[in-house]
């Protein structure tokens, strides 16, 4: 038995060694802390959201370990060794651990063996069953994960659904979802109220530029005769990966502002708050951080019908802004349904921001995080 294991309190290590996911992280630490839990998170610097880790390592309740793994802060010879040295830490602490808690693996072979070694303490998070980009149905290190872990959690019943589908059901007996939160732009940032949009200024994509976002539909549209008569200008906010570049300067020459850069917080704040429609695209996507930023934002938006934002609209009696299927079509109906009703699709957005919180309550917390038996 754990020795720092008492009564309900639960003490958990949350590992995102790229702190790939620190807005989620931060999310969710702060639920496990406000259940009574004691929380170590394991992380790297970064250039990128850094915001986060500083603010846990004010919060009480939570200790912060890190090392310079992020390419954003080291050549990758440099980080290898960094991310060496946080896991011999983590190793050094296992004992001090009901749980283990993986939300991304950075090198699996320098992983593998530990996770084997710490397999009773290790829940896995599931953010995507398949690496982004991954074109077969398994992605091997993954399910190897998956296999030793006690216990996977899903941040969405899309995910859970998606994995089991490629994994097989043999997973199922040890998968729990414990749904995703609302994501605010600064770690202490309220979350602000949903603002009536009845007469959008423009149709925006805000985020990383990936493949699989799907911003093709801005350049149908911008071709589009129908869409050119609403006169709604095309805005695209966020830093393009360089494969996209093409992509890129064909909706500039077509006449899509692009502003191609990361946001800070002020410029998303001023961004946000505009009247504006914003459209999420995805050809694939398991779940996406930025739909739980506009919300916490109050924002307006139409998502593809793909993974979690599919069945997130349909949750909340928004089908009217889903596009079933990424084309001009869908998009003007969810435009003419925004217009039409705009008054129900805000009040069905603030009881989705209502229902979308990071508390999780103790019998979630002991399901999942709770202590196994350990020899």
């Amino acid at each position: 038995m754990n020795p720092l294991h008492t009564g309900a309190a639960i003490a958990i290590a949350v590992v995102d060694g790229g702190s790939f996911v620190l807005p989620y992280d931060h999310g969710l630490v702060g639920g496990l802390v406000r259940q009574g839990h004691a929380v170590s998170v394991f992380a790297s610097r970064t250039r990128y959201n850094a915001e986060f880790l500083d603010d846990l390592r004010l919060t009480a309740g939570v200790t912060v370990v890190d090392r310079a793994v992020s390419g954003s802060v080291s050549p990758r010879g440099r980080g290898l060794m960094a991310y060496a040295s946080l896991l011999r830490a983590l190793w050094q602490q296992r004992r001090t651990f009901d749980t283990i808690n993986l939300q991304f693996s950075v090198l699996w072979p320098l992983e593998l063996p530990l996770w084997w070694l710490l397999r009773r303490q290790l829940v896995y998070t599931v953010h995507n069953a398949v690496p982004h980009g991954h074109v077969g149905l398994q992605h091997a290190p993954t399910r190897w994960i998956a296999t030793l872990a006690r216990q996977l959690v899903f941040v969405s019943a899309a995910t859970r659904d998606d994995f089991l589908r490629r994994y097989g059901e043999v997973f199922r007996a040890k998968a729990a979802v414990l749904p995703h939160g609302l994501l605010p732009l600064s770690p202490r940032d309220a979350v602000q109220p949903v603002r009536l949009c009845a007469a959008p200024q423009a149709l925006v994509f805000w985020g990383t530029i990936k493949a699989y976002k799907g911003i093709e539909l801005f350049a149908d549209l911008a071709r589009s005769a129908e869409w050119q008569a609403q006169g709604l200008p095309l805005e695209i906010h966020g830093r393009w990966d360089a494969e996209l570049q093409p992509l890129r300067d064909e909706l500039i020459a077509l006449g899509v502002q692009v502003d191609d850069r990361y946001l800070d917080a002020t410029a998303m704040r001023s961004l946000m708050a505009r009247e504006v429609l914003f459209v999420l695209p995805y050809r694939d996507a398991s779940q996406s951080g930025a739909l739980y930023t506009l919300l916490h934002q109050g924002c307006t938006f139409a998502c593809s019908d793909a993974g979690d934002l599919g069945a997130f609209l349909r949750r909340h009696q928004l089908q009217g802004l889903l596009l079933p299927e990424r084309s001009v079509a869908a998009v003007l109906r969810a435009l003419q349904h925004l217009q039409q009703h705009s008054a129900a699709v805000a009040c069905s957005l603030q009881a989705a921001q209502q229902d979308t919180t990071w508390d999780i309550s103790g019998a979630d917390a002991n399901s999942v995080y709770g202590p196994a038996t350990r020899a």
